[in-house]
C-alpha cells in the first residue's frame, strides 16, 4: 500500500480542478459558437443594408434583424444542464439584450447627429468591448481575441476606409463573428 503525502494530494486536487475548469470553458465555447454565428449573420445583413439603404430605413432594418436575432438566441439557448451550463432563463437573456440595446440607443439619443460615420462604427466598438470584458472577467481568452479583433477591425475601417465602413463591417464584423463562432464550436 502506498501512502500519498499532503503536498501530493493537494497537487492532484489542484490538477483535477484545473482540468475541470478547462473542460467547462471548452463546453461554454461550444455552446457560444452558434450564438456568434447567428449574430454574425445578423450583423452582416444589417451592415449590408446600411451600405445600400437610405439612413431613414436603418432603424427599421436593425429592429427587424435584432428581433430575429433575439428570437434565434432564445431558440439556441441551452434547455437543460447543471452548474455553469444550466439553462439560461429566457427573461435574463431578453433583459441582457434589452440593456445592450438601451445603452446603444441612449448613446445615439444624446450625441449630436452631424455625421453618420460614428454611428456606423458604434456597434462594432460596443460589441468588441463587450466580448473583451466577457473574456477577461470569465478567463476566456478566445472571447478576448474575438472582442479585440472586432474592436480593432472597426477602428481600422473607420480610419482607413470610411467611405466603405458599412461594407467593411459587414465583412469583417459579421464574417468575424461568424468565424469566431466556428472557432468556438471547434473546441
Amino acid at each position: 500500500m502506498t501512502s500519498v503525502s499532503k503536498s501530493e494530494a493537494l497537487s492532484a486536487l489542484s490538477e483535477i480542478d484545473s482540468v475541470t475548469r478547462r473542460g467547462m470553458a471548452l463546453k461554454g465555447y461550444r455552446h457560444a459558437g452558434p450564438f456568434l454565428m447567428l449574430w454574425g449573420v445578423v450583423w452582416g445583413l444589417g451592415y449590408l443594408g446600411m451600405a445600400y439603404l437610405a439612413p431613414d430605413y436603418w432603424g427599421w432594418l436593425w429592429l427587424g434583424l435584432d428581433l430575429a436575432g433575439a428570437i434565434g438566441s432564445l431558440i439556441l439557448a441551452p434547455k437543460g444542464g447543471t452548474g455553469a451550463h444550466a439553462a439560461v432563463k429566457p427573461w435574463r437573456m431578453v433583459a441582457g439584450m434589452g440593456a445592450c440595446v438601451a445603452f446603444v440607443l441612449a448613446i445615439v439619443a444624446v450625441f449630436p447627429k452631424t455625421e453618420l460615420l460614428p454611428y456606423i462604427a458604434l456597434p462594432g466598438l460596443f460589441v468588441g468591448f463587450l466580448y473583451t470584458v466577457l473574456g477577461v472577467t470569465n478567463a476566456s481568452p478566445r472571447y478576448v481575441w474575438i472582442g479585440v479583433a472586432v474592436f480593432v477591425a472597426t477602428l481600422a475601417g473607420y480610419y482607413l476606409w470610411p467611405q466603405y465602413l458599412a461594407q467593411w463591417l459587414a465583412l469583417v464584423g459579421g464574417g468575424g463573428l461568424f468565424l469566431g463562432g466556428l472557432w468556438l464550436r471547434s473546441v
